[in-house]
Parts: structure tokens; C-alpha cells; sequence
């Protein structure tokens, strides 16, 4: 587990991407789980393509990436909303920046948004658990 983890919210503005369900959950139109950037507790990653992070409700969700330098060795990361939300629905919801280079950053799109069961949790390598 990696903390601190910092959360970069650009816009916290009231439109949100998704309509909440309950302080900490919102469910969009199709179903699919959501989770809100300043609920992210903690985050694990172990190779430049996939970040899970813990929200408060001890949800797991794995982001993708086309590959973002660094992510896997990084202490720290932001999520940054896109669109004027608060909420992270689907890849075009949220962009990872993580701390480069001294005084540097990488921004990397998120291409897959995915909330993870209990089971595939417990079958995440230990390094991978957030």
C-alpha cells in the first residue's frame, strides 16, 4: 500500500459525470460503479499500465493506461477529473498525473475505468493491493 496519495481535483464544480446514489457511490445511467476522486484512500501499482485505488468504502477500481512513466515506482499520484465532475465513471472521467523528474510531472490518460469484486481483490498480487 502507497500513501500519501495526493488527489488533484481540478473542478469540484456541482455538475457532477455521475448522479450519486449515496455519499461515497454513484452508479451512472448504465450501472456501472463510480467512485468520487476525494474519497481515493490509497493506491498500488506495479507496472506502468494499471493503478488500483481504495476508496473509503474499501472499493477497489483499476485504472489503465496506455502507459504512464513512473506510476509503479511513485509514492505519490493526482487523479484529475475531466469535465467539470467530481466523480471517475469511465476513461474519459480522469487523467493520472504523476511526480517525474525534479519539478517535473506526467499526465497520462485513463483508457479503462473498472471497479473490482471482492474476489479479484483477494487474487491481486500482494504488490498490486491498494
Amino acid at each position: 500500500m502507497r500513501t500519501p496519495l495526493i488527489i488533484v481535483a481540478l473542478s469540484l464544480s456541482a455538475a457532477a459525470a455521475c448522479a450519486p446514489s449515496s455519499p461515497t457511490l454513484a452508479q451512472s445511467d448504465g450501472g456501472r460503479a463510480c467512485f468520487f476522486v476525494q474519497e481515493v484512500d490509497s493506491f498500488a501499482s506495479s507496472d506502468d499500465r494499471r493503478v488500483y485505488v481504495r476508496t473509503g468504502r474499501s472499493e477497489v477500481f483499476e485504472l489503465t493506461t496506455m502507459g504512464c512513466s513512473n506510476v509503479d515506482w511513485s509514492h505519490q499520484i493526482g487523479i484529475a477529473p475531466r469535465g467539470g465532475g467530481s466523480s471517475v465513471c469511465s476513461s474519459m472521467d480522469a487523467e493520472l498525473i504523476v511526480p517525474g523528474l525534479p519539478g517535473g510531472r506526467a499526465t497520462c490518460p485513463v483508457t479503462g475505468v473498472r471497479r473490482l469484486t471482492d474476489t479479484e481483490v483477494a487474487a491481486l498480487p500482494e504488490r498490486d493491493r491498494p
